[in-house]
């Protein structure tokens, strides 16, 4: 399976987050992280993923995919250009980020994209599946 990563799944797992009533986000990270793993699939990372990581953790694109290589799980790179399709999402009521992020997805075949904010994708899951790390 290629599953593309929102950026706040893995910025929660360095941050510890802690969600509503007490919700580890960072254990939920860790748990979806090890069981990609376990399964083999791949996780897809954008340009955009890198951005968004490095303006909130200031982890650099290699740091990151030395992290991924360290806990064996497998990683690709996804073509650039994923722009496409961004104006339909926006004109879906979907933020620009996001729609920029389903737009990647879509283009690089991804089978879903997994965030913390599913409802802020809501709206693209007829397009792609969405799931949170919990329901992976």
């Amino acid at each position: 399976m290629r599953i593309y990563l929102d950026s706040n799944v893995f910025i929660s797992l360095f941050e510890r987050e802690i969600g509503r009533n007490t919700r580890g986000l960072f254990v939920e990270a860790e748990v979806f992280f090890e069981r990609v793993r376990d399964l083999g699939d791949v996780i897809v990372l954008s340009d955009w993923f890198f951005e968004e990581v490095k303006s909130k953790r200031y982890h650099l694109k290699d740091e990151i995919i030395a992290y991924f290589e360290k806990i064996g799980v497998k990683t690709e790179i996804a073509s650039s250009g994923g722009q496409i399709g961004v104006r339909e999402h926006i004109e879906m009521g979907i933020h620009s980020a996001d729609a920029l992020h389903i737009a990647i997805a879509i283009k690089d075949k991804c089978d879903c994209i997994v965030t913390f904010n599913s409802r802020d994708f809501k709206k693209a899951e007829g397009q792609i599946k969405i799931l949170e790390p919990q329901d992976f």
